[in-house]
């Protein structure tokens, strides 16, 4: 079933955004009878079109959220790397994404941010509709390594040398506000090591996993665990 976002109330007004319209008519061509769902800023209801008139059917109560939110933050990577931990961190969960400029970036796109802010963006928001999210996740403006310390929850930092504690011994211990940190291509530097000393810092196991694998299995652990571990 198809899903869409509206950025607004509903107060009992079916009609759609030009683009949503255009992509409900002439993209997957929907036809009569055939249901479909809006997220709405206060609900998400089930709609069919009649006769080229959107009919409201019900409002949809179950929630399709995780009960943890995860914010990732992940080291800027090259090419479209990007897109593939946006596109598929979205269907996993995350909540939100901050892009991280690192010692070790190869890519720095800082003066054009903006652009790909926006690309971004758009991105998650298809990811979102296909995996029939309630919300679009947030793609934040690009911060410095430094600035993640600010995050207000439990912060997890991926380090590939680290051998004393893995992944699975710690998810028990984690809250349901969680900042998930991934260094790029290179790794995190000693200097970064240093300011997140204070996080938990965990191993993934005898691989080596590229930097875009690692955000989208650790992303999915995490959820994954603590959604089986809530009930």
């Amino acid at each position: 079933m198809f899903r869409f976002f509206e950025n607004r109330n509903f107060d009992e007004d079916t009609s759609l955004n030009e683009e949503n319209l255009h992509h409900l008519k002439n993209v997957i061509r929907i036809n009569d009878g055939e249901e479909f769902q809006v997220v709405f800023n206060d609900g998400i209801f089930a709609f069919e079109m009649q006769d080229d008139k959107i009919i409201k059917k019900y409002e949809i109560k179950e929630s399709n959220e995780p009960n943890v939110r995860l914010s990732l933050f992940f080291g800027i990577l090259k090419g479209s790397k990007n897109e593939d931990v946006l596109k598929h961190a979205t269907e996993i969960g995350v909540t939100d994404f901050y892009p991280v400029l690192m010692d070790r970036s190869i890519s720095d796109f800082s003066k054009k941010m903006d652009k790909k802010r926006e690309r971004f963006q758009k991105i998650v928001e298809s990811a979102a509709k296909q995996s029939k999210r309630d919300i679009v996740p947030i793609v934040h403006d690009m911060v410095k390594s430094e600035d993640i310390i600010k995050f207000d929850g439990d912060l997890v930092i991926c380090y590939e040398d680290e051998r004393k504690v893995q992944l699975g011994e710690i998810i028990k211990n984690l809250s349901n506000n969680i900042g998930l940190v991934v260094g790029p291509e290179g790794g995190l530097s000693d200097r970064e090591l240093e300011i997140y000393k204070d996080a938990y810092k965990v191993g993934l196991g005898k691989r080596i996993l590229r930097a875009e694998t690692a955000s989208i299995v650790v992303a999915f652990y995490i959820i994954h665990g603590k959604e089986c571990s809530n009930g």
